[in-house]
């Protein structure tokens, strides 16, 4: 298997090249990142993070291959109402979704390896996925580990299309509300600067209320 980008960037820059000479030659765009002012979260945006026909190929993808969406805390057991996307694993090797991973991992700097697979949302009108976390509680650490990944550490989410109404982010904690726009990335570290769960990711995938509404996610986890 070729190496992906991210892995092709980290070893020219272990080889003594700067960033900047490894994005240049590797043609890495460079993203251009908002951080959200506040010393109780560490979130960014960076709109126009795909293209508008990367955007369409992937809704595409995701389209053919979705399934109702589940919780992994225990909490959301038998709550149907708590979370009624539906969902789906990028786990095809398509091009577009190689690419994807490639652009995801690239911008962040993190090694593939500690990444899991992306996944597809699809919310029709009146879904949502009510005030949650992505980190894994102390309850569910073990059982959502593997020999190599623990806990989550970053969330890197994208709006794949712009929605007519409805459909935003919100960060309940914090009141901050992040409308849907096609291309752009969302992304927040889960943990505080100690590794202990922050409790200001806490996030409510808001109601459509027309349209429809299509997101990529995808977790980074710490080595085990």
């Amino acid at each position: 298997m070729e190496p992906s980008v991210a892995e092709l960037f980290n070893a020219l820059v272990r080889e003594g090249m700067s960033p900047e000479d490894a994005e240049r030659a590797l043609d890495i765009r460079r993203v251009r990142l908002e951080r959200f002012p506040s010393e109780r979260i560490e979130l960014y945006t960076a709109e126009g993070f795909l293209e508008p026909e990367e955007c369409e190929a992937l809704i595409a993808i995701i389209r053919d291959q979705l399934r109702p969406s589940t919780v992994s805390s225990e909490a959301g057991h038998g709550q149907s109402a708590f979370r009624t996307s539906r969902t789906c694993d990028l786990t095809g090797g398509e091009p577009e979704v190689r690419a994807l991973d490639d652009k995801i991992c690239g911008a962040m700097g993190i090694d593939p390896s500690l990444a899991e697979p992306s996944q597809g949302q699809f919310y029709d009108i009146t879904q949502e996925f009510k005030p949650h976390t992505d980190y894994f509680e102390p309850y569910e650490l073990e059982r959502n580990s593997t020999p190599t990944l623990g806990q989550r550490t970053w969330t890197f989410m994208i709006y794949l299309n712009d929605v007519e109404a409805g459909g935003e982010t919100a960060f309940v904690n914090l009141g901050l509300v992040i409308p849907p726009k096609a291309g752009t990335a969302v992304l927040w570290n889960n943990l505080r600067a100690d590794g202990s769960p922050n409790y200001d990711t806490l996030h409510h995938g808001m109601p459509v209320k027309a349209g429809n509404k299509a997101i990529i996610t995808k977790w980074f986890r710490r080595p085990r």
